[in-house]
């Protein structure tokens, strides 16, 4: 079982190198079990601007993922009319 979270673990790290852009507006963050890991690899980049991003859950599990990691959330229906989700992580481990 260590094995399989330590894929998911590098999995999401691998993502948020490969595809998050610490300029963004809106993040959308998925309800996939790989989400934790997601969120983790984001706060451990140490850069302030990580904290500014809306992150976009998709439910519950993942409002709280966003909300225990100290990152500000948003629900997509209060999202302005104009706005455009700049990256969503979802799935990460396939």
């Amino acid at each position: 079982m260590a094995d399989i979270e330590t894929a998911k673990r590098n999995a999401a790290k691998k993502a948020v190198a490969d595809h998050f852009d610490p300029s963004a507006r809106y993040v959308g963050i998925g309800s996939g079990s790989t989400i934790v890991y997601v969120v983790e690899a984001i706060k451990a980049l140490k850069d302030e601007r990580v904290l500014r991003i809306n992150y976009v859950p998709t439910g519950y599990q993942s409002r709280q993922v966003i909300y225990n990691a100290g990152l500000q959330d948003i629900k997509f229906d209060s999202l302005p009319p104009d706005a455009v989700i700049d990256i969503a992580f979802d799935g990460a481990d396939e």
